[in-house]
């Protein structure tokens, strides 16, 4: 069913439409906040570029382009548009990737000058060594040099490079983040390919745009300069849901552009939606308006509570949510009824906070604390490579009633080396007593557990080719295979070395929260998502991150030196960071929305919260109004 085709249009919705139609094509940056149906209007953007100028494109074999985050989001816009084949959908990395594949001397090239790069990169290091320089510097310097050198050498016997999820460049691999560094600089450096691109799609939509790489945006930008008035380029996020800090954020627009605002909420109550502006009032001045008919929208209610930062938060919690069950107007806020959609999500500041109640703060701590800012993220979003094998195969083949399910057959097959036709012939025979083995063994210290399973059950599970680890995970575990001239960055290399030494118990619990099997969440895991009953938690001191503070932003608390200095130069300043983490974690309240503040001194938060206009509406409970 179309669905979103089918929704009545907005002013937006309109405007997008004649912007659509103008000749020469005018670019746009449409701005929709949270619940105003942007994936909607860019659906209907997309329809109605195919159904209007279809004929044009089929005529010169052209395609509107839509980047979009993730590919169960990308599967879902082209199915929205009845999988039209003018219409291609996918991923940053995939479209980066379909641009310049056929380009192969040119990328080739930019192999060639990173490994280069790399190289003096450490010899000029080689050279600043001294007396209290450590064996182990050394010693790695000497090593990661060799490899470098030796993938300089067989680069030159790669034939055709390919994308896959890590790189080996000796084999001709590159990995997502070679696509998203690589391609923006080949298009900025060479006006015939932002050419070619602009011939290939004379419209291009990019979805979530305000956490799309700077450098992306940028080279999109490029690709319009060298075709001016030939390409439609089109913005659509919101700079206030922005959740990566790698994300541009604010799209600039250019001269001629048109910026166009989508202020609706089809989500949220009135009273949430007072709470939404309140937070949005001092960013960037949208004020939200009830996308539905008065008739159909309710009330709704908010309540807000501040409560002693101590050892009890737990409990505290606890307590919030019974007195919620009891006083509200929605019904349970248990959390054993989210599921079925009657109770309440819980928003965490950040993933520690969950990671703590559900028992993988060990896991936690080995993404979060090496340095790998790639790695963060994509744990933070459920994507991290290391954890990869355990979702595709190894919970699966463990999850199954017996060792003969076909289950366990089908996923080796499907992502493992041992009975997969394209990987090495072991034989038939010899390939299913392997693999029969192997997920015997696996199955067996996958449920015993402990300190360092989650190493123990890898190397079961390479060693017997139940998995296919990607390349740097793969020369982590044996660093004498295949991939033994690929070199793992230092913070890489710890964030594996903690990472092993973790209890498969805690991937398990953080599967399950990233699933959204549970109550809790963050900001990351409820990216679009929304819940009719929503407690977002506060709390400085368990977030424990300095990148936001509620307490500074309410005025708890006074802004560091560092703090002013970036207001009054216009930079980005910890106060605009929260403001939008709280933005997106209220926003997604459907009816009722709870804030609850955890503060070491609760009579002095009160107060500031009370006068705040950041965040202070009603009245502002404690814990003697709960008990």
């Amino acid at each position: 069913m179309r669905t979103r085709l089918s929704a009545p249009d907005t002013p937006a919705d309109i405007e997008l439409r004649r912007i659509l139609d103008k000749h020469p094509l005018t670019c746009f940056v449409a701005v929709a906040g949270a619940g105003s149906g942007k994936t909607t209007s860019l659906v209907k953007a997309l329809d109605h570029v195919v159904q209007k100028h279809g004929a044009r494109l089929r005529e010169r074999t052209q395609q509107v382009a839509c980047i979009t985050y993730t590919e169960v989001a990308a599967k879902e816009i082209h199915s929205d548009v009845e999988n039209s084949p003018l219409v291609l959908v996918s991923t940053i990395h995939s479209f980066l990737w379909s641009l310049i594949n056929s380009f192969q001397r040119d990328i080739a090239k930019w192999v060639h000058c990173r490994l280069e790069g790399a190289i003096q990169e450490i010899v000029k290091k080689q050279a600043q060594y001294s007396s209290r320089t450590q064996s182990k510097t050394i010693f790695k310097d000497a090593s990661d040099l060799e490899k470098f050198r030796l993938q300089l050498q067989l680069i030159n016997k790669v034939d055709r490079y390919s994308y896959g999820v890590g790189s080996d460049y000796g084999k001709g691999i590159l990995g997502h983040e070679d696509i998203v560094t690589m391609v923006p600089e080949l298009i900025l450096g060479s006006k015939l390919l932002g050419r070619i691109v602009a011939t290939k799609h004379p419209y291009i939509f990019v979805d979530e745009s305000q956490d799309t790489f700077p450098d992306v945006v940028k080279a999109l930008k490029h690709v319009v300069a060298q075709r001016e008035g030939a390409v439609c380029l089109g913005f659509f996020g919101d700079p206030m849901q922005q959740i990566y800090q790698r994300g541009v954020g604010s799209i600039v627009p250019e001269d001629g552009w048109v910026r166009i605002e989508k202020p609706e909420n089809f989500r949220s109550s009135r009273a949430v939606l007072r709470v939404i502006n309140q937070v949005r009032s001092e960013a960037d001045g949208l004020i939200q308006v009830p996308g539905r008919k008065d008739s159909s929208l309710s009330e709704g209610e908010c309540f807000l509570f501040v409560l002693p930062a101590d050892g009890q938060r737990s409990q505290s919690l606890e307590q919030v949510r019974t007195w919620l069950g009891r006083n509200s107007n929605a019904g349970s806020w248990a959390a054993d009824s989210v599921d079925d959609g009657q109770g309440a999500k819980i928003l965490m500041i950040v993933h520690r906070m969950v990671a703590k109640r559900m028992g993988f703060e060990q896991l936690y701590s080995a993404f979060h604390e090496s340095g790998s800012k790639s790695l963060k993220e994509a744990f933070d979003e459920g994507s991290a490579w290391p954890l990869r094998p355990f979702e595709e195969v190894m919970f699966p083949v463990c999850a199954a009633d017996s060792i003969d399910d076909p289950s366990v057959i089908s996923a080796i097959r499907r992502k493992g080396a041992v009975l997969n036709p394209d990987m090495p012939d072991y034989g038939v025979r010899a390939s299913l007593v392997l693999a029969r083995d192997g997920v015997m063994k696996l199955r067996s210290t996958m449920a015993e557990a402990g300190p360092g399973s989650v190493g123990t059950s890898l190397r079961i599970a390479a060693d017997a080719g139940l998995i296919v680890p990607d390349p740097r995970l793969s020369v982590y575990l044996d660093p004498n295979g295949q991939h033994s001239e690929i070199v793992i960055p230092s913070e890489v290399r710890d964030t594996l070395d903690a990472f092993t030494a973790c209890d498969i118990g805690e991937v398990s619990s953080y599967f399950k929260y990233v699933r959204r099997q549970s109550p809790f969440s963050t900001q990351h895991g409820t990216k679009g998502a929304e819940f009719s009953k929503v407690i977002v938690v506060l709390d400085d001191e368990e977030g424990k991150y300095n990148l936001y503070s509620y307490e500074k932003l309410f005025g708890i608390k006074g802004l560091s030196r560092s703090d002013k200095q970036n207001l009054a130069a216009g930079k980005e300043s910890i106060l605009e960071r929260t403001r939008r983490l709280l933005y997106v974690c209220v926003s997604r309240a459907a009816d009722s929305l709870a804030v609850v503040v955890f503060a070491s001194d609760v009579a002095a938060a009160t107060s500031a919260i009370e006068e705040s206009t950041a965040m202070s509406y009603g009245r502002v409970m404690t814990a003697t109004d709960i008990l």
